[in-house]
């Protein structure tokens, strides 16, 4: 509606005031001028910081990281099942004498001694679902690894459609902006002619009225458009992460 608006009175300003060089030159030359994006951040380069200040981004690499750890914890799940004991004693013990560990039989007595022992063990328990369920969770959590990547990657897509699109919008917005306001100054310049006109008698109450509302509507239209402006710049500053200078 801002732009349908702009455009009526742009089409009315050209067809009512008359100036040594036309509105379009003036309005090309001065929009030339004020190329806004010859002053913003290069295309590629905010594309760049946006991937290194994106939350979501950053959120499928934790995401992928995890995944991907879980693969290597699958792969060595077997380990679970190995059990390794250990124990520590100490105090006075019976121990063979050295007749029966020569094997003598007719050696029955054991004597005692103050000594401190030591227990090592192992084993081993493996449940078959550990045995034919392990490739099948390793490959679950490769996919899931796998599909956090291409989620970044379609992301990284999405980000950058959006900064273009958004990059293209400020320009614009900030292009219309530039036109409303023109508009603004070139009504003022008329409307203080129409006041010396009406005081004149050289035009009636109702152009002065007129010419009074198109100024009206021009200021109301590069209010919008100002607004319009400043929307598109902080939108790409959000989705950049940065607040940008120009």
């Amino acid at each position: 509606m801002g732009n349908r608006l702009l455009l009526a009175l742009a089409v009315t300003l050209i067809a009512n005031v008359s100036f040594a060089q036309s509105i379009n030159e003036f309005v090309t030359k001065g929009l030339a001028e004020n190329d806004i994006s010859k002053k913003l951040p290069p295309l590629d380069s905010l594309i760049a910081i946006a991937n290194d200040n994106s939350p979501r981004l950053k959120f499928f690499d934790a995401d992928y990281e995890y995944w991907n750890g879980t693969v290597k914890l699958a792969k060595k799940a077997w380990l679970n099942n190995i059990n390794l004991d250990a124990g520590y004693g100490y105090g006075i013990f019976d121990n063979l004498s050295s007749q029966q560990l020569a094997g003598d039989p007719m050696s029955q007595a054991l004597f005692s001694s103050e000594q401190s022992r030591y227990t090592v063990g192992a084993s081993i328990k493996l449940p078959l679902s550990s045995i034919f369920n392990r490739g099948r969770e390793v490959k679950n959590a490769k996919a899931e690894a796998e599909k956090s990547k291409y989620q970044k990657d379609f992301a990284i897509w999405e980000l950058e459609q959006l900064i273009v699109r958004q990059y293209n919008d400020l320009i614009k917005a900030h292009r219309l902006f530039f036109i409303s306001n023109s508009i603004v100054e070139t009504y003022k310049v008329q409307s203080v002619r129409a006041e010396k006109d009406f005081a004149n008698g050289a035009i009636n109450v109702t152009e002065y009225t007129r010419l009074q509302q198109m100024l009206n509507q021009a200021i109301s239209a590069f209010e919008s458009q100002r607004a319009e402006f400043l929307i598109a710049l902080k939108s790409l500053e959000g989705t950049v992460g940065i607040e940008i200078q120009f």
